[in-house]
């Protein structure tokens, strides 16, 4: 076989590059010329696509196996084409992991996906849905037949906690028997709204008194009442530990015509960010007697006046409330209980016990909240 030869010729010109390859064979010459334009006339491609066919020029010139080759051969090794197919392979390969990848990231969310999706799945969502309503149901069902509601809380409360549930309780049974025309909140923001009217009015000429005037008395009267005894408690909370609280509707302290009591003696007291928030608690609380039902009445119930008992230490320096000593629960009358207290599964607060209130005796209102009308 005759000796390949191979001679390149690049021009200086600098408008033109040319390279001159010759190859000679036995019996066949083939003498190629390749030119390329300059650099500053091709795009970004062609310049990629110029020098990769170089590259691959030296490789077949280095390698011997792949000569004698005709020219139709090296013209189709050299197309532009075929180098860009062979760029686009090669960057499919390199894309490859980070596809796979990818794959793999969506294949791990499905999969948590789905695993998650069992945690919350409808037979779970039934059983709690069945479980709430035989809790409710049980409530109702010791309203109805035992007169009590129990409100269990699932951790400590606070002294302050305590006041409120009761001055809450207090307002929601005037309402709800007919003591109140209206909740306590509406009818502050009704006195003050008409307080500013009557103040706009021109108050030189003398009006004849009118019902609606002597009503409106009424009512300021039995809010202001109602907020000194509001006061008077938070006061007494501050004081000593109140485990119990009587309302008195009608009739007297031997004979009411309605008794309630709000029990805490199971609630345990803490301090600090341990407690619960009164806002759940009030939730929780109001969820429960509305679920009760324990104070709807069809019928109408008449104005009468309610008395307010709290039980407390001897010596907790109450000026306001009138000591009771020798005061028994009357057990003549029908008693509905708002029993609140605490998990114990859950707080292992140590909690009272009865010979803990030896020391507490009943303290009285001075003053009856009389009920108005509308």
């Amino acid at each position: 076989m005759a000796a390949h030869s191979t001679t390149l010729k690049p021009s200086l010109n600098s408008e033109e590059i040319e390279n001159t390859s010759t190859v000679n064979s036995d019996d066949v010459g083939v003498k190629r010329r390749l030119s390329f334009a300059s650099e500053k006339d091709v795009s970004a491609l062609e310049a990629s696509t110029m020098a990769y066919s170089a590259f691959s020029l030296q490789g077949f010139l280095d390698d011997s196996n792949l000569w004698p080759l005709s020219a139709a051969e090296i013209t189709e090794q050299l197309s532009p084409d075929k180098c860009l197919m062979e760029k686009n392979a090669i960057k499919d390969e390199d894309l490859l992991p980070e596809r796979n990848g990818a794959n793999n990231t969506e294949a791990n969310d499905n999969d948590r996906i789905i695993r998650d999706g069992t945690q919350d799945s409808p037979v779970t969502t039934s059983k709690q849905h069945t479980n709430t309503e035989e809790r409710d149901a049980e409530v109702r069902r010791r309203a109805q037949e035992e007169g009590c509601v129990n409100v269990v809380l699932p951790g400590t409360v606070t002294q302050d906690a305590c006041y409120r549930f009761v001055s809450e309780i207090l307002k929601f049974i005037l309402y709800q028997r007919q003591q109140l025309p209206m909740t306590y909140d509406q009818l502050v923001y009704s006195q003050k709204k008409q307080q500013a009217s009557v103040q706009d009015k021109d108050a030189v000429r003398k009006k004849p008194v009118k019902s609606a005037d002597m009503d409106s008395h009424k009512c300021q009267q039995t809010l202001q009442e109602l907020e000194e005894l509001l006061h008077q408690l938070e006061g007494l909370f501050s004081l000593s530990r109140v485990p119990r609280v009587l309302l008195f509707m009608g009739g007297s302290l031997v004979l009411p015509k309605e008794l309630y009591e709000i029990n805490m003696e199971d609630l345990a007291l803490a301090g600090g960010d341990r407690c619960l928030r009164v806002s759940s608690c009030l939730r929780q609380l109001f969820r429960t007697l509305f679920v009760a039902d324990l104070l709807s009445d069809t019928k109408h119930v008449r104005l009468m006046p309610t008395t307010v008992l709290v039980l407390a230490h001897r010596d907790s320096g109450v000026g306001w409330f009138r000591p009771k000593l020798q005061f028994k629960v009357p057990t003549r009358v029908k008693k509905q209980v708002i029993a609140l207290s605490t998990d114990p599964s859950i707080c292992k607060e140590p909690k009272s016990e009865g010979s803990d209130w030896e020391d507490y005796v009943w303290f009285q209102s001075p003053m009856a909240i009389k009920g108005i009308s509308s």
